[in-house]
């Protein structure tokens, strides 16, 4: 398979006016100090557990999903690897890590070095609480069903309370992009803004009290990946299309509105990091700007090796202004993938593709200084490969 070296001009460190990591804020997670990653999440994370039985099938355990890299579906949500699959591979050098359901282990040392928790469909909120609100979720898929899962796989890889302990303090904790689903849900059933809105404060307090709860468990290194653009999703810019110019970002083309709203919980976020920070300062909790990477493609996709022209449209859809039908979604009768999914940043309706996810992956690791010191960090920032189209 050809890789394709990224060209220089993708990766930057991006220096901000507040600190993305709270306990020691300006270390750096070096790498050679993990031996292991654990990732919790949704569809945007998830490396293959696609619900709980009793629940709807994912439309990603479907050809064309995984095309590109797979070249076959792996029940990831996207032509190929997800920005978790980036961290592990080119951050810490970790093979891809296998997906963990709670299911009975025959080979424990297959997760020696980690597993991926996450979830399609999974909210940060328990199911009962959002049905009692009337938005249709997920079963059993929940952020605290995959902490409970955690603990579970956790009594098979240790032998006592002490090796547990070694081998959390040398694993890093990925923790999301969780509560996008929480909102997308809630607006798939017809809540009112307001109602959504609401849910904010909620959502970010569980993935605080989620790092909380790992941090009992002895976890040390976080990274807490906040919500994406969702304004730019064909999802969101179909079902609230709007003949209202005003309603729409004149350079991105994404609503505002629903931009502003991801805004508010990444800011909620980044304080809820800083307050479990304070309260556990031996822990160090970054906060990776997903966001703010998604959107400086958005802004500028030609210096991305993106076409404008297709910025806000799905790779693999089913027709329409931004090629998304509810009606034939990706992995459907009647929807059919792009030909350069390269050259797309949207998968489906609400993911993106494998190019999209290295430079947001990348820009991550560049802005926290993850691959190691300076230079080396990017420079090994710089060189995630692409697969072939």
């Amino acid at each position: 398979m050809k890789l394709h070296p990224l060209p220089t001009i993708l990766f930057f460190v991006v220096i901000l006016s507040n600190n993305y990591g709270f306990g020691s804020p300006d270390d750096p997670i070096e790498p050679s100090y993990y031996t292991s990653l654990f990732i919790f999440g949704d569809s945007a994370a998830a490396a293959g557990v696609d619900f709980a039985p009793g629940n709807f099938v994912s439309n990603c355990l479907f050809p064309p999903y995984g095309e590109t890299y797979f070249h076959h579906p792996t029940g990831r949500c996207s032509d190929g690897r997800v920005i978790a699959d980036f961290i592990a591979q080119h951050l810490l050098g970790l093979p891809l890590l296998p997906a963990y359901s709670g299911d009975p282990i025959n080979n424990i040392t297959t997760l020696s070095r980690g597993a991926n928790l996450a979830v399609a469909s999974a909210t940060a909120l328990d199911h009962e609480f959002l049905e009692a609100r009337g938005s249709s979720t997920c079963q059993n898929c929940s952020l605290s069903v995959q902490l409970h899962r955690f603990k579970t796989l956790l009594n098979s890889l240790c032998s006592d309370p002490w090796n547990c302990r070694d081998k959390l303090r040398h694993s890093l904790f990925l923790v999301g992009e969780i509560g996008g689903v929480d909102y997308l849900g809630s607006n798939r059933a017809g809540l009112p803004s307001g109602e959504i809105e609401d849910l904010i404060p909620f959502v970010v307090d569980r993935i605080g009290s989620a790092v909380e709860e790992l941090i009992e468990l002895g976890a040390v290194s976080f990274l807490v990946p906040g919500d994406y653009p969702t304004g730019c999703f064909p999802w969101i810019l179909t079902r609230f299309r709007s003949s209202s110019r005003s309603d729409y970002d004149p350079v991105t083309g994404c609503l505002v509105y629903h931009n502003r709203f991801s805004d508010r919980h990444n800011r909620m976020l980044r304080d809820e990091i800083e307050r479990v920070g304070k309260l556990h300062p031996s822990a160090s909790i970054h906060y990776a700007g997903y966001f703010e990477s998604a959107i400086r493609i958005h802004e500028n996709p030609e210096e991305f090796g993106f076409e404008r022209a297709t910025i806000n449209r799905a790779c693999c859809g089913s027709g329409g202004p931004y090629n998304y039908e509810p009606s034939a979604g990706c992995g459907e009768a009647g929807a059919v993938a792009c030909e350069r999914p390269g050259s797309y940043v949207k998968w489906d309706d609400h993911h993106y593709t494998e190019a999209a996810n290295r430079v947001i992956a990348g820009d991550v690791i560049a802005r926290h200084r993850l691959g190691g010191f300076g230079s080396r960090a990017k420079r090994e920032a710089r060189e995630l490969p692409l697969a072939a189209e």
